[in-house]
């Protein structure tokens, strides 16, 4: 009989997690979470960027952690998961390609692990760019940060979130002739102690998908 209310009760966790969970996708992205203004934001952080086309297999040591650029895996994450656990999130120089091409990570840490409505935040997000399909406005990836990630480096001033792009500072409609160099391109943190919708949907404006060294990719 305990066996069963220990099951009955789990199972009601689980039902109402699920409720909560989709409650949260039917809100405007701007509406998850803190207000902007609440979340504990600084302002947006910017480091001219390197290693655009330099593609290695080897575990990169980026300068900026969460990387915002840098060198990255051949391959980008084309799973179409907007959403990553530390148990299936690809290897961190796989999402650095997806920065290259345009894509903004949602970086957070243990203590956003470790926190039930945070995590239910992050992952009807995730689940509300899952229902974007292949629209590169929904090009955002939400992944974990661990203390095994950077050298050990956390997100820095303290912070628990880390929204990431790398910019060109304009979203380009042209594929560069062979032989042209990269664009400047320059890579950009902004660092929250906690999730806001509203940060991000003011982030991803203000760097478009096609805000990238490879946005052009998206206009072919």
């Amino acid at each position: 009989m305990i066996a069963l209310v220990i099951v009955g009760v789990a199972g009601y966790s689980v039902y109402r997690n699920r409720q909560a969970t989709a409650a949260l996708e039917k809100q405007q992205l701007a509406d998850i979470g803190a207000a902007a203004e609440a979340a504990g934001c600084g302002s947006v952080q910017e480091e001219k960027a390197t290693g655009a086309g330099d593609h290695t297999s080897d575990l990169v040591d980026y300068s900026v952690v969460p990387p915002s650029f840098g060198p990255h895996n051949p391959s980008i994450d084309d799973s179409g998961n907007h959403f990553y656990t530390a148990s299936d999130r690809p290897e961190v120089e796989r999402l650095v390609h997806n920065l290259e091409h345009g894509w903004t990570i949602v970086w957070y840490d243990e203590t956003i692990a470790e926190d039930a409505d945070q995590l239910r935040q992050l992952k009807a997000t995730g689940e509300k760019f899952d229902a974007g399909g292949g629209d590169p406005k929904s090009n955002v990836i939400i992944a974990p940060w661990t203390e095994e990630d950077g050298g050990g480096r956390p997100i820095p001033d303290g912070k628990h979130i880390a929204l990431t792009h790398w910019s060109i500072h304009q979203p380009v409609y042209k594929e560069p002739a062979p032989g042209d160099p990269p664009p400047e391109s320059f890579g950009v943190s902004l660092y929250c102690d906690t999730f806001s919708g509203e940060a991000l949907d003011d982030f991803m404006k203000k760097y478009p998908y096609d805000d990238a060294p490879e946005g052009f990719i998206w206009h072919r």
